[in-house]
């Protein structure tokens, strides 16, 4: 969330609060202990739910992809994508019996079934103590509870980003259909402004539509215009490409090149399991619980095909049971439609009413969202890549 926007919600959070209580808080004043349950009220009662508003939180969940994203309100169920397949026209021969011309000829349909969206928590818990005495001032503790919160949305951001980062390579190197082998970097520069030409031609040549489940070998033809276009490489090509002449035409059509070029460090850094695995090791357990997975206990299994956001290559009970999602070649770029990466949350009140323990004086937090990535193969696409 913006600062200015976080700042908004506060002034807004705090006059209610004032209103209600005439406790006259300002952030810069000094604070003590007493009637510390105000505080409470505040953070629980007028603050989080607040800034937990529709829409409000949603800048928070911004990542790479984030401009991809829509907000669907029943992310939970399957969607399948419909798609009539070309029916190519010919010359009608009236000669011809009548009784052809009364033939049923029903469209032919490529359909796509995706899965279902996942629901995905995360919690903190505040303690009294650390509010009531570890802060001089009302503007250190709020500041310290946002904090916290704040922490857990990047921790979002971090695992939505690589998700989809490892759902598209994983599409570009098992799925997509257009892959060119190129043998140096000017070549591939080269290739992609190839493929960028290529795409934006009406043509079957460049997606999967039958490849697509009851396609029936059908073509289906899409258009994609370059303001459609997003290109998935590494930093070291992105910084290549923007000395080409690739940049030069999309700043000849007024789009800004450098939005339109996702890259990383590392296309790799996610990790799919590839046979069941066992927890059974202390520094494994809390590894996996450090990550997020606070649920987590010895004996628990890891099911094959679990997709990892973190690394895991030092985990004992993983050795030889994962294969890392990356791009074989340093010499990698995904040319896309971003239409064809569906990306589907739902965030609204993603933070859930707080449950108060009353045994060790704490406050804990849920922060629930749900979420949907997959590739659609009715899109074009080009794989360019290093042998």
């Amino acid at each position: 969330m913006p600062n200015s926007l976080l700042a908004t919600q506060l002034q807004s959070t705090l006059q209610s609060f004032n209103s209600s209580f005439s406790q006259g808080w300002n952030f810069g004043m000094n604070w003590s202990n007493v009637n510390h349950d105000l505080f409470e009220t505040y953070i629980n009662k007028y603050l989080f739910p607040k800034i937990s508003e529709t829409r409000a939180i949603n800048t928070d969940l911004g990542n790479s992809f984030d401009f991809m994203a829509k907000e669907m309100e029943y992310i939970s169920q399957f969607s399948e994508e419909y798609v009539i397949l070309d029916a190519i026209p010919s010359n009608m021969d009236l000669s011809r019996s009548e009784e052809l011309m009364l033939k049923r000829n029903y469209p032919k349909m490529a359909t796509r079934l995706y899965g279902a969206g996942e629901l995905k928590k995360l919690k903190f818990t505040l303690n009294n103590n650390d509010v009531r005495f570890n802060f001089l001032t009302l503007k250190d503790a709020v500041t310290y509870a946002l904090s916290v919160y704040k922490k857990r949305i990047s921790d979002i951001n971090v695992d939505e980003e690589r998700e989809i980062k490892g759902t598209i390579i994983d599409y570009a190197l098992h799925f997509a259909k257009d892959k060119r082998v190129v043998a140096s970097q000017n070549d591939l520069g080269s290739e992609i402004f190839h493929a960028l030409l290529n795409i934006q031609n009406n043509s079957e040549k460049y997606n999967e539509a039958d490849m697509a489940s009851g396609g029936l070998l059908g073509r289906y033809t899409t258009f994609s215009s370059l303001k459609d276009m997003v290109i998935l490489t590494s930093d070291r090509i992105k910084t290549y490409l923007l000395d080409t002449k690739i940049a030069n035409t999309f700043n000849e059509k007024g789009i800004d090149f450098t939005n339109r070029i996702i890259s990383f460090d590392d296309l790799g850094g996610t990790f799919e399991i590839t046979e069941d695995v066992e927890i059974e090791n202390a520094d494994t357990l809390d590894f996996i619980v450090a990550m997020g997975n606070y649920q987590a206990r010895i004996g628990d299994i890891v099911p094959e095909g679990t997709v990892m956001t973190y690394d895991i290559t030092k985990l004992t009970e993983f050795d030889g049971k994962y294969k890392e999602i990356k791009p074989e070649s340093d010499l990698f770029a995904y040319i896309f439609d971003e239409r064809k990466l569906r990306y589907r949350r739902y965030t609204k009140d993603m933070l859930k009413q707080p449950f108060n323990n009353p045994e060790f004086d704490e406050v804990t937090y849920w922060l629930h969202y749900y979420t949907s990535k997959n590739m659609s193969p009715f899109y074009n696409s080009v794989v360019v890549t290093g042998a």
